[in-house]
């Protein structure tokens, strides 16, 4: 479904960003109190530093609060409190603790950033920018800084030093990173009133990142401001129908369509901290994530329908194992936004995740009939139902989406490999067949179907010698891949080339040796080669790795009787090819 979100700053700038704002845990034993209120304001703190190893800040937050209830003048508590409410997206009631933080931290950043926040929305940018000045010369914010200063400049109306700040920053020329980094300067010149120099860069930043959502909107936006309205409009219908799987501009490309807002010191520094949370959220190390939702929430308290920041608070949620909190935040995603679509896919995969399976199903039949053209909603249904072993309505979901299909091309080729896998399990292999081999003609080298096709055509006993050529040209393209190296043994011990199959099912569970499957194959190939002691340590072995119901009867009568004609799969040959009826 999804394509990545790209920022409006350059990467390049972004990575270098040392973010260091004194947000990180501190000590885990609570401060020295007295003994009356001890066990009440103990039992909070540390209720609430449970709350968050588990990431639930609200929770968290609450019985920080009420810990700090008992002891407000306790600074380190203040603290703890302050970033439980950070955490937790409490922007407004984190700065009313800001002054107290910054009375025995007068350098935080995270303290000082909020109360800037606070003054950005109230149009105090002289004041939002002393704020910012406060912060510790340990803790700069690098290019956020920088950024934030040139909106702050133009909110004061001061032009000249806006784009100051903002050419200490200018990427290459030409370069697509170059496109974000003009969107700013055309919403700064705008502000300023220079029509022509924003128009020109509009266009421009337009042409340099075809590809980047964010960029076309931004860029579609002002040339719609600019009175350019039929040219943002083709801007946005041609987006959307290159990416008609991911986006949905119909609400933005209507001739109705409202005005955008004017560009703003709030907005523009709202993406810019966007943009710092998504560098922090995708930090390879998984360690940031924390301080994302903290800049994400800051991003929508500057700019409530900044859906970009709610998609990404809901990842981060999602990440945490806070469904509700992961569906509440696609709830802000607002109706006409061009992510309104995928915020609500997303909402009926996370109502499955919670055991809503029958609410999913509503919500993504409901977007199955509300867009008749679009193929997405119907294999996200598709997918639900075949994960819950539904086959025959996933068969349904995903006709549906085929049958959408205005044109087949190589990205197509994982619908029909879906809907070729459960129309083998509802037992239509004709039909079933001709999926994986149209999945194939789009795109020939995937293993998975290879494997697929492969071994389904060797276990009936059709088309051996080409079955086993697709097995061996997908474990040549996925060598480490213990599920396909255990087919290739497989297909070997189902044509009774039992050495073979050893060899190949011995690597297979070096590779994976913790699936019963292959641990259970194993066996069976072992007794085969007279190895029957082995046979029975591995299937012994078998039952001890939570093998499927249906096998534990079979692997049981295997180690009480050894392999008999009951419990074995007999030896394939190839089949006659089926006559020709004469007319």
């Amino acid at each position: 479904m999804r394509r990545t979100l790209l920022t409006l700053l350059p990467a390049a700038l972004l990575l270098a960003l040392p973010v260091t704002l004194n947000a990180q845990p501190q000590s885990q034993s609570p401060p020295q109190r007295g003994r009356q209120i001890a066990a009440t304001l103990d039992g909070r703190y540390l209720a609430a530093r449970v709350a968050e190893q588990d990431h639930d800040y609200d929770a968290a937050a609450d019985q920080m609060d009420a810990a700090l209830a008992l002891a407000p003048t306790d600074p380190e508590l203040t603290y703890s409190a302050f970033r439980m409410r950070m955490y937790a997206g409490r922007i407004d009631a984190a700065a009313q603790l800001a002054p107290q933080v910054l009375a025995t931290r007068p350098g935080d950043g995270f303290a000082n950033l909020v109360l800037a926040v606070q003054a950005i929305k109230k149009g105090e940018y002289k004041a939002a920018e002393k704020q910012l000045n406060r912060i510790g010369s340990e803790n700069q914010l690098g290019v956020l800084r920088d950024y934030v200063m040139a909106w702050l400049k133009a909110g004061e109306k001061d032009y000249p030093a806006a784009r100051s700040f903002l050419s200490r920053l200018k990427p290459a020329a030409g370069e697509r990173a170059e496109a974000p980094a003009l969107v700013i300067e055309a919403q700064i010149d705008e502000m300023a009133g220079d029509k022509a120099a924003a128009e020109s860069k509009y266009r421009r930043a337009a042409s340099l990142d075809r590809n980047g959502l964010r960029t076309t909107l931004a860029a579609a936006d002002g040339l719609r401001r600019l009175g350019k309205a039929d040219e943002a409009r083709e801007l946005l219908k041609t987006y959307g129908e290159k990416y008609s799987d991911s986006v949905l501009m119909d609400g933005l490309v209507a001739a109705n369509a409202p005005m955008p807002k004017p560009p703003s010191p709030a907005a523009g520094i709202s993406e810019i901290l966007f943009d710092i949370g998504g560098i922090l959220a995708a930090d390879p190390r998984n360690q940031r994530a924390d301080l994302a939702l903290i800049f994400d929430h800051l991003a929508t308290s500057l700019k409530p329908d900044n859906d970009y920041a709610w998609l990404m608070i809901s990842n981060l949620y999602e990440q945490f194992q806070q469904i509700p909190k992961a569906i509440a935040a696609l709830g802000k995603v607002g109706p006409t936004s061009p992510l309104s679509w995928q915020a609500r896919l997303r909402m009926a995969a996370l109502d499955a995740q919670l055991d809503r399976f029958d609410q999913a199903v509503a919500r993504l039949k409901v977007l199955i009939a509300e867009k008749p053209t679009r193929i997405d909603a119907a294999l996200t249904l598709a997918d639900l139902q075949r994960g819950k072993e539904h086959y025959a309505e996933a068969v349904a979901a995903y006709d549906t989406a085929i049958s959408r299909l205005r044109t087949v091309d190589e990205r197509h080729w994982p619908v029909f490999f879906g809907r070729g896998i459960v129309l083998e399990r509802t037992k239509q292999w004709p039909k079933a067949e001709l999926d994986m081999k149209k999945a194939l003609e789009l795109s020939p080298d995937q293993p998975h179907v290879l494997n697929y096709l492969g071994y389904s055509w060797v276990d009936q006993g059709l088309h051996l010698e080409e079955g086993m050529k697709m097995l061996m040209q997908a474990t040549a393209l996925r060598p480490d891949d213990g599920a396909i190296t255990d087919s290739v043994g497989w297909a070997f011990y189902r044509v009774g080339q039992f050495d073979k199959a050893v060899e190949w099912l011995e690597r297979a569970s070096e590779q994976k040796g913790d699936d019963a499957t292959i641990t259970e194959h194993l066996g069976d190939a072992y007794w085969h080669v007279g190895r029957k002691r082995e046979a029975r340590f591995e299937w012994e072995r078998a039952l001890n790795q939570k093998p499927d119901k249906d096998r534990v009867p079979v692997i049981k009568d295997k180690l009480a009787n050894g392999l008999n004609a009951s419990n074995d799969k007999p030896t394939v040959y190839e089949k006659p090819p089926v006559a020709k009826q004469g007319g």
